[in-house]
């Protein structure tokens, strides 16, 4: 009954104050929720404080103001044209204040080109736009709005081993003694696909032309245990028109109600090792050997068993803009939120499920006198058991020349992680905690078989469902040849992707290493496939 009561009163209260403009009307109606709720008013809201993380922008503070801006409607003449009302702000004895909000017409372009600042920025001054604090929009029916964000990241880490012979005092490699250094050396690439989705949730079109804005900073940090990391910024956005939004029919089928005006593909880091000695990645282009590798970095003295650890940090920006009037129809301002991914924990689990261990740490450390890791170890015996000409060279009793020699034996792992931060009610929407937990972390730490690309969740575009890569092989082309069998996939250059081949998806044996017509793509013929009526095929790294 208590409830019902505070709705008579809150319905009264919106009639008497129909001649209000809406900054008016909000501020006075925001004034008294917050203070009957949290016990502070509109003009000096907490919502950061570097030594209290208790204080923030939450999601109950915002349906606060939300509720405010809402009873405006009750007021307002039938309208598609929702009013909005951005954030003011102030620092006070080191905590950051809004300290009122201003109505927002169509001043969009212009309050927004002056950019951004981080939460924590202590150059921030009234009128700025600050990440991760939303404008407040007042909710209208029949205009679409944000559906969601997420990004796939692909990643591939390599181990590769190099062996560096004694001079003679002609200078000339020794070739009948074991090598004077092991070298390892680490391998890294990955790449990132980024998506946001915005939706007519309504079963009617909406009939306005609009511009759909999209503004992300996205920051990927590469670091390790010893404090050593490399950032990447990728600045990017998308301007998408549309002069007539089709509604959601309420059925499964992809639907054109969907639309995605930003999507982007970018490869952050192309496949590089890491130099012990410069401390920094040495890309390679079309093949890995030892020619690829600085001089100063064949001469390895110690083995660090890095902590490699990737971070994602976005901050989105989301507008919905009426053409004809300039109006704000919807904004998100979603500030420094992402993922981690641990390459180094993946690699170590990966490594367990299958022995010999070629990623086990054993007594290696992230420390420059670190001795050799146990999975390196490993990696040499086996190698060594595998490989009579391997094992000469490294006992020195080969007679090959050259001033180095390699391991064919090359552990190698493609990990994908998939996350996405989706809108549970189209109508809130604009605070973190509004939107879905990511599917995190949703990582595959092995590369055991072939896979084809499979749609994420609802994810459409233009009606055809919007896929992501989980990471994996993908299939080009498989084709019958003359009583043969072709595949035909994409991969990482100069990889040894094997091909397996099985009658009854239990028992597996290699028939193969896949050829490499042109760098990055691979193809394999089964000349043997007629000899069995079905056979099963995977895709394999070392």
């Amino acid at each position: 009954m208590k409830g019902v009561v505070r709705f008579l009163i809150f319905v009264v209260f919106a009639l008497q104050s129909t001649a209000q403009p809406s900054l008016q009307f909000f501020t006075n109606q925001a004034n008294t929720l917050l203070q009957s709720q949290f016990g502070f008013g509109v003009t000096n809201i907490p919502i950061y404080c570097p030594t209290n993380p208790a204080i923030t922008y939450s999601a109950s503070l915002h349906y606060a103001l939300q509720s405010a801006a809402n009873a405006y409607d009750a007021t307002n003449p039938a309208s598609n044209l929702p009013s909005v009302f951005r954030p003011l702000f102030s620092w006070e004895s080191n905590m950051l204040y809004i300290i009122g909000y201003a109505a927002v017409t169509n001043d969009f372009y212009s309050q927004t080109s002056a950019g951004f600042k981080d939460l924590c920025d202590p150059t921030i001054t009234t009128n700025d736009n600050v990440w991760g604090i939303p404008w407040v929009i007042e909710i209208k029916d029949h205009v679409p709005t944000f559906s969601g964000y997420g990004y796939s990241t692909k990643l591939l880490a390599s181990r590769k081993l190099f062996f560096t012979r004694y001079l003679s005092p002609s200078g000339q490699p020794i070739t009948n003694r074991p090598p004077e250094y092991t070298n390892q050396i680490f391998i890294l690439a990955f790449s990132n696909l980024f998506g946001m989705q915005a939706w007519n949730a309504h079963s009617i079109a909406f009939t306005n032309s609009v511009t759909l804005l999209v503004s992300n900073k996205i920051s990927l940090l590469l670091t390790n245990n010893e404090n050593w990391g490399t950032n990447w910024i990728l600045c990017s956005g998308a301007s998408y028109v549309s002069n007539s939004w089709p509604g959601w029919g309420g059925s499964r089928r992809p639907s054109p109600s969907f639309a995605l005006p930003f999507l982007t593909n970018t490869a952050f880091l192309p496949p590089s090792y890491w130099s012990e000695s410069t401390r920094q990645f040495i890309p390679f282009s079309n093949s890995f050997d030892s020619n690829t590798i600085l001089s100063s970095d064949l001469k390895q003295t110690a083995w660090p068993a890095y902590n490699w650890t990737l971070g994602i940090t976005n901050d989105l920006m989301y507008a919905l803009i009426d053409n004809q009037s300039g109006r704000v129809l919807d904004y998100v301002n979603l500030g420094a939120f992402g993922t981690f991914l641990a390459i180094t924990n993946e690699l170590i689990e990966a490594g367990s499920f299958q022995p010999p261990d070629f990623w086990a740490i054993g007594n290696a450390t992230d420390s420059s006198y670190s001795p050799l890791s146990q999975g390196v170890l490993n990696q040499i015996s086996t190698d060594e058991a595998a490989d009579p000409f391997f094992a000469s060279e490294l006992n020195g009793t080969s007679d090959t020349p050259g001033l180095t020699f390699g391991s064919s034996l090359s552990p190698s792992n493609m990990m994908s992680q998939t996350s996405l931060w989706q809108s549970t009610n189209p109508l809130i929407h604009y605070n973190l905690q509004d939107l879905a937990v990511p599917g995190y972390p949703q990582t595959t730490a092995q590369l055991p078989l072939i896979d084809f690309i499979t749609p994420l969740t609802n994810w459409i575009e233009n009606g055809v469902p919007f896929v992501y890569s989980n990471g994996l092989v993908t299939v080009e082309n498989l084709s019958p040849q003359n009583g043969a069998f072709q595949i035909q996939f994409p991969g990482v250059v100069d990889m040894p992707y094997a091909i397996w081949s099985s009658t009854d998806m239990l028992n597996w044996i290699q028939i193969g290493i896949a050829d490499q017509p042109t760098p990055g793509s691979f193809q394999f013929t089964d000349t043997t496939a007629s000899n069995s009526p079905a056979r099963f095929y995977e895709v394999r790294l070392p």
